[in-house]
């Protein structure tokens, strides 16, 4: 029995590591991308949550930044001068 919740939990890590690099390549790939919450999940087809903590999560590790509204985006560091 614990085998099979190792094997399923497994599963599901890769299927969230999955997501993630979809939902981060898709911004990366469309630099001007902009969606909300509601609109991610639709465009991902994923459930709410699921969706909202991976935009999160791109936040936090600085890939897109986040509106008050809570619109996500790619991020783009602007360059130190030198």
């Amino acid at each position: 029995m614990t085998e099979n919740i190792e094997v399923s939990s497994t599963a599901a890590s890769r299927r969230i590591e999955d997501l993630l690099m979809r939902i981060e390549g898709e911004f990366l790939d469309v630099p001007g991308l902009r969606l909300t919450v509601s609109q991610a999940q639709r465009h991902f087809g994923v459930d709410e949550i699921t969706c909202e903590a991976i935009l999160d999560a791109l936040a936090d590790a600085g890939v897109l930044f986040k509106t008050a509204d809570r619109v996500y985006g790619r991020f783009f560091p602007r360059l130190a001068a030198a």
